[in-house]
């Protein structure tokens, strides 16, 4: 099982942390993990917070339904968007919030792919971190370079 989160970057902090993904991976990872220290959660708190876009989560939810309401293997209900591949294939739950989004995916890519792709036209700054992997990477590069 493959477990996302995916923020929306300010443009600014997006282009000066393009090609150095590692350090902010690095806050996010902090923040995530980071609990028993009160004042140091809070800190990191507040950097994420600057760096970040709050998610505008009605009109992204309108946005996914457009373009997935024709598939046969899409299903909604409230901020919750889910795919199942035929077959047993795989499939992929993406979930909705404030200021951040959540993709749990299991067997095949191609259903996560798809909220990727979806949300790559949306916004060119999302940030996707796979914490307990240490993978990460923008949607859509914001120069002509290609990441993984």
């Amino acid at each position: 099982m493959r477990h996302f989160y995916l923020y929306l970057i300010k443009e600014e902090f997006a282009n000066h942390f393009f090609g150095r993904e590692f350090k902010i991976f690095r806050l996010f990872q902090d923040y995530i993990w980071t609990s028993s220290d009160h004042h140091v959660y809070h800190v990191l708190k507040q950097q994420v917070e600057y760096v970040t876009k709050t998610i505008p989560v009605i009109y992204l939810d309108e946005w996914m339904k457009t373009f997935l309401s024709k598939r046969e293997d899409y299903q909604h209900v409230s901020s919750i968007h889910k795919i199942y591949l035929s077959n047993k294939r795989g499939n992929a739950t993406l979930l909705l919030k404030d200021r951040h989004i959540e993709i749990t995916s299991s067997g095949s890519y191609e259903a996560e792919t798809v909220f990727f792709e979806i949300l790559r036209k949306f916004n060119s700054c999302f940030l996707a971190m796979d914490f307990q992997n240490e993978q990460y990477g923008w949607l859509n590069p914001i120069k002509k370079r290609n990441f993984v």
